[in-house]
Parts: C-alpha cells; structure tokens; sequence
C-alpha cells in the first residue's frame, strides 16, 4: 500500500501513511515523524524528586526536518540506510524513528525547487567572480 491521493475541486492531494518497520522497502521515500529521545531527568527543570535522578525518561519528539523526503537504499531491521535530496546518508533506527511514506510526486516537486535555488545561487556566484576577475585586472 503506498500514499493515498485525495482528488479536489483545484488539484491532486496526496497524503502520507505511517510505515511499520516491515513494510520499509528499497527504493521508497520516507520521512521522520516522530522521534523517541531519553534524557536524565536531573537535567529537568522542576520537581522531579520521585524519580531517580538518574534514570533516563524517553519522549516523543517531532524533529524540526520532519517532511523532509529521505531515500531508503538498505533496510537491516531495526536499521534503515537513507540518503537526503542533496545525497547525504544517515541510519535511522526504527526502535527511535516513526516513519511515513512520501509519495514520488511530493518529493519530485522539492527536488525540482531544490534544484532550481542552486542554479539561481550558481548564477548568483558565477556573476561575482565574474565581477571580482574584472577588479583585479
């Protein structure tokens, strides 16, 4: 089962569905919903005097990147191998990471964006050092 898309009056909706660990496949795109993280409670503010200052309490977290589209290349349960738009890989541990599914046409719509920004930055740059050859002549 993959994304679900939603028909409306003004354009094609899709919408994303969390993914149990074993239905993380090669090849799908996926982002981070939730995190677990623990933390010492002593490092709490406030009364946490009925816990053991040092015993770690997990929570759930959502990061600030979640919706960012994540490549899956290799699935190792309870790890998954991924690479970002820009092509930087990161393991996520699904004991810690609630993952959803993206559909292909969200993520090519960032990836055409992304891709239109660099080479707006590239001109950009290209026309600097352009100014700067001139100056130093």
């Amino acid at each position: 089962m993959s994304a679900t898309s939603i028909q409306t009056d003004t354009q094609l909706q899709t919408v994303s569905r969390r993914l149990a660990p074993e239905d993380i496949q090669v090849g799908n795109f996926v982002t981070i919903l939730q995190q677990v993280l623990e933390l010492p409670t002593f490092l709490w503010l406030g009364e946490t005097a009925a816990v053991d200052r040092e015993r770690p309490v997990a929570y759930r977290h959502t990061p600030a990147n979640s919706g960012e589209p994540l490549k899956v290349l290799a699935v190792c349960l309870p790890f998954v191998y991924v690479e970002n738009t820009s092509g930087e890989p990161a393991t996520l541990d699904v004991r810690r990471s609630e993952l959803a599914e993206l559909p292909a046409s969200y993520v090519e719509v960032i990836r055409r964006k992304r891709k239109k920004i660099i080479a707006k930055a590239a001109r950009k740059t290209a026309g600097r050092t352009k100014k700067l050859k001139r100056r130093a002549r």
